[in-house]
């Protein structure tokens, strides 16, 4: 192969895996360690302060003030199958702070309301892709997040509906270079962007029965704004929306089901795009939690499942590459202290016309919540 094809196939293989590699946060998913072990299906129980990035009517399920911190790190691993003399690839990441939050309850008059505030990344673009060439590496490295400021509020209206809203102010910076081995004069660091704006998600919560409960969340249309060298430009964002239900089937057993949409073909950005419908990001989440009992521990144990459409199509059928994310999650509870882990898995293959792109992507996602008083 010659270098000027080689260099053409090490571009356009980094534009995929950044755009892989972040797939799921383009996806616009809530936070959390406790929804990440449950597949994410979190819309209809959103029963613990990351409600704030789930549903916001959930807080109302909070009875104390609380405080919670959660971290997330991924990495993964990719093989080019049919490519000859294909370089080997390594793929790192970094921890990033998934989630901060402090939330409290209080009443207005006979009204039961709990507010608080969080921090949470929204866009997750820390990755760094590395080539082995035998002429030297290649790299290839993103840095930085989209993040919110979110204050939150929950509202009970009565022992049936809750609703809430949670303000998003946007903020963070990113910066993507490149470093070459055998030629450093060809190396090269973008300019620094920075970005702002702000959105505003709609919740409501019911709960007919102390055994089951509908959620839905509303991220209405928004503009995330970003600049660089004084350049600066925007993406409309569209309608996002989630349904979820809650099945607690059993003390200690709970089932979740959420449907999440994230159509960017609806945004102005992409709809008349020739491949505006790469841009439907629309998937299926479902997660269970079982609550073993250990003399004066709570132990959770989580599972879960959702499918993650990507930003690429295989050659064979042209149809939208979709991936199956299975997780699992295990916490503990002790008196006032809640920790939890996850852990995700994430294989995908995409068949070129001359090789197959494999890849395992893994995402793990640790917490932990101290609780205020009883």
């Amino acid at each position: 192969m010659s270098k000027k094809l080689t260099t053409f196939f090490v571009f356009v293989l980094s534009i995929l895996f950044m755009g892989l590699l972040n797939a799921q946060d383009l996806n616009f998913t809530g936070n959390g360690a406790r929804s990440a072990g449950m597949g994410n299906a979190f819309t209809g129980v959103a029963d613990d302060a990351t409600a704030m990035s789930w549903n916001s009517a959930g807080l109302t399920q909070l009875y104390a003030m609380e405080a919670s911190a959660v971290t997330r790190f991924g990495f993964g691993s990719i093989k080019l199958d049919g490519w000859d003399d294909a370089p080997a690839i390594d793929l790192k990441s970094r921890f990033q702070i998934n989630f901060l939050s402090f939330a409290m309850p209080f009443k207005v008059g006979s009204m039961t309301l709990v507010g608080g505030i969080a921090y949470r990344t929204l866009f997750d673009f820390n990755n760094e892709v590395i080539y082995h060439f035998d002429s030297g590496d290649e790299t290839y490295k993103y840095e930085g997040a989209v993040g919110a400021i979110t204050p939150a509020i929950g509202i009970k209206i009565n022992d049936m509906i809750s609703v809430g809203a949670a303000l998003n102010i946007y903020t963070g910076s990113s910066k993507y270079s490149e470093t070459y081995q055998n030629d450093p004069s060809s190396d090269y660091t973008g300019a620094k962007e920075s970005y702002s704006g702000s959105g505003l998600d709609i919740g409501v919560l019911i709960k007919p029965t102390d055994k089951f409960s509908i959620g839905g969340n509303f991220n209405l249309p928004n503009k995330l704004k970003y600049e660089s060298e004084g350049n600066s430009d925007e993406l409309k964002v569209p309608l996002f929306y989630s349904v979820g239900v809650g099945y607690r089937a059993t003390d200690q057993l709970l089932i979740a089901v959420d449907y999440q949409s994230h159509d960017w073909s609806k945004s102005d950005d992409f709809k008349d795009a020739s491949n505006a419908d790469l841009f439907k990001l629309n998937s299926l989440h479902l997660g269970v939690e079982y609550l073993l009992m250990k003399g004066n521990a709570v132990i959770p144990l989580r599972a879960g499942f959702y499918t993650n459409p990507l930003f690429a199509t295989s050659d064979n059928d042209g149809n939208q590459v979709v991936d199956n994310v299975l997780t699992l999650g295990v916490g503990l509870i002790m008196n006032s202290i809640v920790i939890d882990g996850a852990f995700e898995m994430e294989p995908t293959t995409i068949k070129y016309d001359s090789y197959d792109f494999k890849q395992s992507f893994y995402r793990t996602t640790i917490g932990a919540t101290i609780h205020f008083g009883n």
